[in-house]
């Protein structure tokens, strides 16, 4: 890959990143939001040893932790975007965004385990590809420029 289609292309990505993260924090607000509501309600209305009060609140605190999981995937995507839009226009810059595309790569494959966890079907195995894939793009292109320096 030459070190021009390197910066145009990670500058490409890093705007698809930002968007990912904005969409994955509102997701992750979404869902850390409604498992404590879920939880709250739970605790409050049901009776001791009401019938699926346990299941609600297990499901509350898996809610919670893939909220939080989420919120951290989705942070990371928003900072590999603006370091890789910033690392595009200036390539002495870089490195940020070589280092969060290691980070989104390790977060792809976990997401792809969550996923085989829940059951698998062709939209877990193509969202797992896809993130992966998205990711080691990101990762070659800023090795690529990092490489040219």
């Amino acid at each position: 890959m030459s070190l021009d289609n390197a910066k145009k292309s990670i500058i490409i990505l890093g705007v698809l990143n930002i968007i990912l993260g904005l969409f994955g924090i509102f997701l992750g607000v979404a869902l850390f939001s409604g498992g404590n509501m879920l939880g709250k309600s739970v605790i409050e209305t049901a009776t001791p040893g009401a019938e699926g009060a346990a299941e609600a609140l297990t499901v509350s605190g898996i809610m919670l932790v893939l909220g939080v999981f989420v919120l951290v995937a989705a942070v990371v995507y928003l900072l590999l975007g603006i370091f890789s839009i910033i690392g595009g226009k200036n390539p002495v810059k870089i490195m940020p965004a070589y280092v969060l595309s290691i980070i989104a790569i390790i977060l792809s494959v976990i997401t792809m385990i969550l996923n085989f966890a829940n059951g698998v079907n062709a939209t877990s195995i193509l969202d797992g590809i896809v993130g992966i894939v998205f990711s080691a793009t990101s990762f070659a292109c800023a090795k690529t420029i990092r490489n040219s320096l």
